[in-house]
């Protein structure tokens, strides 16, 4: 529960976090688009190449950017002790991303100590200079490598790891990630499906409200076995399913996240083993990694009508979100390099549909070509369709999670860019100040006449306490006024008694418009 503060807020002169700027009252729709042929990433393409189509009819494409990795956005150098959700280490901002995310509760335990050495021979062969970020999912979703940070450290401890060797001898910071890696990859026992889905599904949402203030590419690559399915009963198992696997494409195709799952089991592995519904081979065995063993009574093969499999719901996500399902590889390495390269340039298209055709259902995107000598033979990858949702449309069908859900997530949120700092208050014993600078980009404002509108809420809470304290500003600006916040930003500023002990600020902002929601950790002593 959320008590009320109250804030001082000041404009600060600083660079602004650039972010599309949203069109008053409408819903836009964004994707990130690859175009690539034989020679790789294709460049130089204008609005007026690609035709952008919603349920079949043409759309004016509205927001047209590029994302080249080439050119890194440096904006600012952090001091020690300065917070941010969307800077890395080095004061730069990251434009995509790509995860690889070891999901152990997906994976099942026998497999678990091959996977181990699998994913870290995978993270061995990663460039120094690559940004890949890797996190792991057990009972709770953990960030071993933020994927804005450079992954030499991450292939020196997988290298160690595989060696065999220890800590001894490492940095501090370097024990943490070896301890964090080691970690990570330890097998855990198999969850029961309803208590999968119940940890996998939520992960999902923080890693999507972790990933949305990236403006490009977001790659989530997804090393498990089975997809997590509660699976309902006999006659309506299928119907089931295919709900709990909406729910999950939902979180993706929203947040414009691309996946890539890949079966850690190697050559016969392909996604078709699950807790329910064992794969059946021709002559009625199941199959396993070992081999073909009798299958049960009450098998079903993994292309029954009457359910899905993790073969079927991989393939279809990866389909629907502009991916590619890998499988029946011993050696996943130029699969994730070629992740890795397609984010190297992307395509930002968006338009405003018609509110008349929000209508809450599910509406197939289609990107096209103009036909040219530089569009000859290459290859269009996005996301494939989106909720059709408007404004009047409920809050988890819009993705806008509650305030509290987004303070208690393990991972910060970046839909709203924020940079934090506390230091004691030398006017209150006591009390430490906190100084949190908001951008002003990615919140929404409304055109009033000759005035500006907006609103957001602003949570505080302190780590290992109940509850927390929330503030509502609503800022009125002339036009002067707003395009001056929209090159500086704002500082919120609140004085909280402490008692002298150490400890963590956890703060959220989030757009009473738009939803967007960032969130960080601010250290306190």
């Amino acid at each position: 529960m959320f008590r009320r503060i109250t804030f001082t807020l000041v404009v600060l002169a600083t660079l602004a976090k650039p972010q599309a700027t949203f069109k008053t009252g409408t819903r836009l729709v964004q994707m990130d688009v690859t175009v690539t042929n034989d020679s790789g990433a294709v460049r130089g393409l204008t609005k007026d190449d690609f035709i952008l189509e919603d349920k079949g009819k043409k759309q004016d494409i509205a927001v047209f950017a590029t994302t080249d990795m080439a050119k890194a956005m440096s904006v600012e150098t952090l001091p020690a002790g300065i917070a941010s959700n969307y800077l890395n280490s080095k004061g730069e901002q990251q434009q995509t991303a790509t995860v690889i995310l070891y999901d152990k509760i997906n994976t099942a335990a026998s497999d678990q100590a091959t996977t181990r050495q699998q994913v870290l021979g995978y993270l061995a062969k990663l460039k120094d200079t690559d940004r890949v970020g890797f996190y792991s999912l057990g009972f709770q979703l953990s960030m071993v490598r933020e994927y804005n940070e450079e992954a030499a450290p991450l292939v020196k401890m997988a290298k160690l790891l595989i060696a065999g060797g220890n800590a001894e001898g490492l940095s501090a910071e370097e024990q943490t990630l070896y301890k964090s890696l080691n970690d990570a990859l330890t097998p855990m026992q198999q969850l029961a499906n309803q208590a999968r889905v119940n940890v996998t599904y939520p992960m999902f949402k923080t890693l999507a409200r972790h990933l949305s203030g990236v403006s490009g590419r977001k790659n989530l690559v997804w090393v498990a076995s089975v997809f997590p399915l509660t699976y309902g009963n006999s006659q309506d198992r299928r119907k089931n399913d295919e709900q709990e696997v909406n729910s999950f494409k939902a979180v993706l195709t929203e947040n414009n996240i691309t996946v890539y799952p890949i079966d850690p089991g190697g050559t016969g592995a392909s996604f078709a083993v699950s807790d329910a519904a064992p794969a059946v081979d021709e002559g009625g065995l199941m199959k396993t990694r070992g081999g073909s063993v009798a299958a049960p009574a009450n098998s079903i093969p993994s292309t029954s009508p009457t359910s899905l499999t993790g073969n079927q719901t991989f393939q279809m996500l990866a389909s629907v979100t502009g991916g590619k399902a890998f499988r029946n590889s011993n050696d996943i390495t130029q699969a994730l390099r070629e992740v890795i390269e397609s984010s190297t340039f992307t395509y930002t298209l968006g338009f405003y549909p018609d509110e008349k055709t929000l209508d809450g259902r599910e509406h197939k995107l289609e990107v096209k070509l103009v036909k040219k000598p530089a569009t000859d033979k290459a290859k269009v990858s996005s996301r494939k369709e989106y909720v059709a949702w408007g404004p009047k449309s409920p809050a988890d069908v819009q993705m806008r999670p509650a305030l509290g859900e987004v303070l208690a997530d393990v991972l910060p949120a970046s839909g709203v860019g924020m940079i934090a700092v506390s230091n004691p208050d030398p006017a209150k014993p006591g009390y430490s100040k906190l100084d949190v600078r908001v951008t002003i980009h990615d919140l929404k404002f409304e055109q009033l006449a000759d005035k500006w509108a907006g609103a957001f809420d602003m949570g505080v809470g302190i780590a290992g306490t109940q509850g927390g304290a929330v503030e509502t500003f609503s800022p009125v600006w002339t036009n002067d006024e707003y395009q001056r916040a929209l090159k500086e930003n704002l500082i919120v500023s609140k004085s909280i008694q402490t008692d002298g002990k150490a400890g963590v600020f956890n703060v959220v902002v989030q757009d009473k418009a738009s939803g967007a929601a960032g969130s960080i950790k601010v250290p306190f002593k």
